[in-house]
């Protein structure tokens, strides 16, 4: 027996374990996904550092009703993410506050459940080895491990609907019996957590499961068991203290934010340039699921097969849906429609345990290598970018591509060999190769992280004066907020000019942009001393930059 063998029954064996064991190997796996990058990448804009600062006035100010962010409010999302990143601060201590990877910390954790519930789920529907292989396909997933690196909310929201979907996995699997004790707590439970976290959206995906289920069951005295009664006063027992509060303190503010600009305003018009058509997630799917999606062929292979099983009807209920809604929706991103990712995960996972006991076709093969080749361009992508600044491939970037190419063999050799477990192990290679040629490799490229700079000019403003007061004309970045130790103002030319301190009166340190450097010159009464400048390409408008600072003492 050789290592291929031997790799195949250890993976089988454990799949045959009593869940502890392979839940940890889950748990561990997905840390190795998610890891590389996770400490090292700097903030980035916008929508993290909108997070994680919001979080931080929030941990430091003690008001955990309001949302503010800088000067101003933050009411695109309902308070519980940011509830979950004060609470990591207080954790990890206030000396760490300036850090992204402390506001990082619950999306972590949340996209390790994410595997972890992905994996009950599974074995609910298909059985031990299928639990064990849709688990891993989550980990491996692209889109779920740029989530899990970011303080954002979508691996939370994401961890909430897959709570609830346990349930009704449960319940639509085995019936009443399958709920007995604490199970429709749960339910509820994650209901009103993710109403906390991001409004409607889960409870969307979750009813629209139960929708679709009830029309293929034809009745609903099969939901009794989830204590509707109790269940819906647990629910409000959750969330209406906050959203009433928060009504109280705001008036209609928030409701005009959350629901009409953000909410509403995504669903008629594509936002921030984020507009596309019907089917764009169809097409988006094969890179944002990759390399699990290596087996999505199989996954619509077995969901069409086997559309009258009851546990593919359970995913098909869960992913046709939801995905139909997002797809009508005028603003995509890729992210939004991961909460249909883990149905997915179930039918790949099937579908590739079902296939026949042959050599793989021509055409999957074809397939097979064409997205293995795809995977060696990905890895490859990140050093193009960065060598047109100068910057060099580096040591980190070749580690990715080794870890790759190691995948690409593994993954090539152990499907055509007719392999059905090991070949995961292959997509979590193509993965980590991924991981560290993206998120390592970028997170060592200066260029594109202009904030860190200006806040290490900020120091050195103090260390020249003491508490000058602090402006930026012309960059806006939240990330500016997170890493500066004091909040600097965002204005116009001249308002930083008219706040000038009186020649030694006090001091004062002006970061400019340089559009605005003309107007800034021109409307300052006294020159300042230029004590450094940053050039760069910034992440949130996607643009050149030159920003000059100025002390004036």
């Amino acid at each position: 027996m050789d290592w291929r063998e031997r790799t195949e029954l250890t993976l089988a064996g454990l799949a045959a374990e009593r869940p502890a064991r392979p839940m940890i190997f889950v748990a561990l796996f997905a840390l190795v996904m998610f890891l590389p990058g996770f400490f090292s990448l700097p903030p980035i804009d916008r929508d993290e550092t909108r997070f994680a600062q919001a979080s931080r006035q929030m941990a430091q100010s003690g008001d955990y009703i309001d949302i503010r962010l800088g000067e101003g409010t933050r009411y695109k999302k309902p308070v519980g993410i940011y509830w979950l990143q004060a609470a990591a601060v207080k954790l990890v201590g206030e000396s760490h506050v300036n850090e992204i990877w402390v506001y990082r910390l619950p999306s972590l954790v949340m996209g390790v459940a994410v595997c972890l519930l992905t994996y009950l789920i599974a074995l609910s529907l298909i059985g031990a080895q299928g639990a064990l292989v849709a688990a891993l396909l989550m980990a491996v997933c692209f889109v779920l491990g740029g989530e899990a690196r970011l303080a954002k909310t979508d691996a939370t929201l994401l961890t909430t609907v897959l709570a609830a979907q346990l349930v009704l996995a449960r319940l639509h699997m085995r019936g009443a019996e399958a709920l007995r004790g604490g199970w429709p707590w749960l339910f509820w439970g994650a209901m009103g957590g993710s109403t906390l976290i991001k409004g409607p959206i889960g409870p969307m995906v979750v009813g629209l499961t139960v929708l679709a289920l009830i029309a293929l069951r034809r009745g609903v005295r099969w939901l009794a068991p989830l204590r509707w009664g109790r269940g819906l006063l647990l629910f409000a027992v959750i969330v209406l203290p906050w959203y009433v509060a928060i009504t109280v303190k705001s008036g209609d503010a928030f409701w005009a934010e959350a629901l009409g600009r953000d909410l509403i305003g995504k669903i008629g018009e594509g936002q921030e340039s984020h507009g596309a058509p019907f089917g764009a997630y169809a097409l988006a799917v094969w890179l944002s699921f990759w390399p699990a999606s290596i087996l999505l062929p199989f996954g619509l292979w077995f969901a069409w097969r086997a559309r009258r099983d009851r546990a593919v009807l359970f995913c098909l209920a869960w992913l046709l849906p939801s995905w139909l809604v997002f797809e009508f929706t005028a603003t995509k991103l890729i992210h939004y429609v991961m909460p249909t990712y883990p149905a997915l995960a179930v039918l790949c996972a099937a579908g590739w345990l079902a296939r026949p006991d042959e050599a793989l076709r021509r055409p999957y093969r074809l397939f097979l290598a064409a997205f293995l080749l795809l995977g060696l361009g990905l890895a490859a992508a990140p050093v193009i970018f960065t060598l047109q600044y100068g910057t060099g491939p580096g040591l980190i970037w070749a580690l990715g591509v080794a870890f790759t190419l190691v995948g690409i063999w593994f993954v090539w050799s152990r499907m055509c060999d007719g392999a059905r477990l090991s070949p995961v192990l292959g997509l979590g290679l193509l993965s980590l190769g991924l991981s560290v040629s993206l998120f390592g490799h970028l997170a060592r490229f200066e260029h594109i992280w202009p904030s860190n700079a200006l806040a290490d000019l900020h120091v050195q403003a103090q260390e020249m004066c003491d508490q000058p007061a602090y402006f930026s004309v012309g960059y806006a970045e939240p990330s500016l907020m997170l890493l500066s130790r004091k909040l600097p103002r965002f204005v116009g030319a001249e308002e930083a000019a008219g706040a000038l301190p009186e020649a030694g009166a006090g001091c004062a340190l002006i970061f400019v942009e340089d559009r605005q450097r003309v107007d800034f010159d021109i409307s300052a009464p006294r020159k300042g001393e230029v004590i450094g400048r940053v050039e760069g390409f910034g992440l949130g408008g996607a643009e050149e930059l030159g920003i000059t600072a100025y002390l004036f003492r």
